[in-house]
């Protein structure tokens, strides 16, 4: 009993313990080198004339902490954005705006950012800085930049994020991102991705509709950009230097009031690479759905999940490309087993676009709806009902969203017919020039077929959703919702597959006449025909 009465006393004496220990940390000053999560914001005192460096952070001279909701400050010298993930400085002194790397106990630069008037010209040159928000969730900062035509843009870095969040003030020009990179790679969730290395000659536009990756040298680290509108599209510069085994810089246009996302995923391990298809005893460093990508020549590649089995990146169908014996391996989502503290590509599509793969597609294509009617979500939710006893009570419900998800079927064969024709056009606007457009078009033939092929019919799927709908009532239906269910999951992912390598294989030409139109004015007409054509066929929705 003694002891019961003394337990309000002690839990008592603990909070206010702990109140004080947190009042203490609040009042304590902050340094730059300090690993809270807090978005922060500091003045340098001086410009700096190197990196950014531990020492730098150490120091309070050097690193001098703006006070929270202070915006009038007038820095005298380099801007630092700082969380414990990143550290972004934006320099006076004509080298950009650094990103460096927080999360493996140290400082490390991954990518140097500027601004350029154009796909081709220089750096515009940093001018003035000038604070917009400065509080403890974010902290933001206008840079303006000189140059034919001045522009302006804001940098955010929230609370505990590997992101940088920036907008375009003026709507002009591109962000110009620097990075040590081996591999771009254009991600597809369901179809295969497009990956370009050092074969890379020249400037080229890559075909992204919202994001990109580049994996960067070491195998430790990725940079992931992501942009809010499929018209700021992406551009690959050439390397510096001949045959240097390493890509040029990325640049991406700029739109006024549309955000781009720079996005560090570092960990040790976290994408890798052979050479040769013999397996050379790498094992994931971490549980996760792992993206493999076995490389051919013009960015074309052939992708699978890891674990798919020995062999599942050679598919059947035409190859577009000869092989190139190099296969790469990075985390494309999480698993039930990836731990809270690893990030994959699409932990920062749902932090920046806000939608996960299924949905990014499906509006893509113009096929979202509310409630999600493709045949997965569908049959996830029939089959709870059965599993719970609950199919007599819903048994309306059910007919409806077999319905919704019928049409669903039906609307997206109408679409991969519409990528078919596309292939038609192709060929015909080009019969006397043959060139890799026809690659192209091969390869649009074969997903268009797979994807119209009479097994993934919306007949099918009509059929189908009858049975399901007749086992409502039935005494044991459930084994048999769920073998029909299978069947149904089987036409929605034979037609995410075709979607989404008819939709790629469509971007590469759009891709191709553009850096046709940018590289070579002899090829200026056809290019602006194809264009014009793909254009059409990824809007018309």
């Amino acid at each position: 009993m003694a002891a019961r009465r003394g337990g309000k006393p002690r839990k008592a004496l603990l909070a206010a313990c702990l109140l004080l220990l947190v009042a203490a940390f609040a009042a304590r000053p902050a340094s730059a080198q300090d690993d809270a999560p807090f978005a922060r914001l500091f003045d340098t005192g001086a410009p700096l004339a190197g990196p950014l460096t531990p020492e730098t952070l150490a120091r309070q001279d050097q690193c001098r902490l703006v006070p929270e909701d202070t915006v009038n400050h007038l820095f005298a010298g380099d801007a630092l954005l700082l969380n414990d993930k990143l550290a972004v400085l934006l320099g006076k002194q004509g080298r950009g705006i650094e990103l460096y790397s927080r999360m493996a106990g140290g400082l490390k630069r991954h990518a140097t950012l500027g601004h350029a008037g154009t796909l081709l010209s220089p750096l515009d040159p940093l001018d003035a800085l000038k604070i917009v928000q400065n509080t403890s969730s974010a902290v933001t900062v206008e840079a303006a930049f000189g140059g034919r035509e001045p522009a302006a843009a804001r940098l955010r870095l929230t609370t505990g994020e590997a992101i940088l969040e920036i907008q375009s003030q003026a709507g002009r020009g591109f962000l110009d991102v620097q990075s040590d990179t081996r591999y771009v790679v254009v991600p597809d969730y369901f179809g295969d991705d497009a990956v370009y290395g050092s074969e890379v000659q020249q400037g080229l536009y890559l075909p992204a509709e919202n994001f990109c990756l580049n994996l960067l040298e070491g195998g430790e680290a990725m940079l992931m950009s992501v942009w809010g509108s499929s018209q700021q599209e992406a551009w690959l510069g050439a390397p510096s230097r001949p045959n240097a085994g390493r890509l040029g810089s990325s640049r991406l246009r700029c739109l006024t009031g549309k955000s781009l996302w720079l996005a560090l995923l570092e960990s040790p391990g976290l994408w890798h690479d052979r050479l040769g298809l013999a397996d050379d005893g790498w094992k994931p460093p971490f549980p996760a759905k792992w993206r493999a990508s076995l490389l051919r020549t013009n960015g074309f590649a052939d992708s699978c999940d890891l674990d798919s089995g020995p062999g599942a990146e050679q598919k059947a169908g035409p190859l577009p490309a000869p092989l190139i014996a190099c296969r790469i391996v990075y985390p494309l989502d999480r698993s039930t087993a990836t731990p809270l503290t690893a990030s994959c590509l699409t932990d920062v599509m749902r932090n920046t676009l806000g939608v996960g793969p299924c949905q990014y597609i499906l509006a893509c294509e113009g096929l979202a709806a509310q409630g999600d009617p493709t045949p997965n979500s569908v049959m996830g939710w029939v089959e709870k009902q059965f599993e719970q006893n609950k199919e007599r009570k819903a048994g309306d419900e059910i007919k409806d969203r077999l319905q919704f998800m019928v049409k669903h079927v039906a609307d997206a064969r109408n679409r991969i017919d519409h990528y078919a024709q596309f292939a038609t056009r192709l060929r015909k606007a080009l019969a006397d020039k043959p060139g890799p457009f026809f690659a192209i078009a091969d390869d649009l033939d074969y997903a268009a077929t797979t994807g119209l092929a009479p097994a993934a019919a919306p007949e099918r799927a009509r059929q189908l959703a009858r049975e399901v709908a007749a086992l409502v009532g039935q005494p044991d239906a459930l084994p048999a919702c769920q073998r029909l269910a299978n069947d149904l999951r089987a036409i929605g992912a034979v037609q995410d597959r075709a979607l989404a390598k008819c939709r790629m294989d469509v971007r590469r030409a759009r891709q191709q006449a553009r850096t046709l139109a940018a590289n070579t004015s002899a090829e200026a007409g056809p290019a602006q025909l194809i264009l014009r054509l793909a254009e059409t066929t990824l809007e018309n929705k």
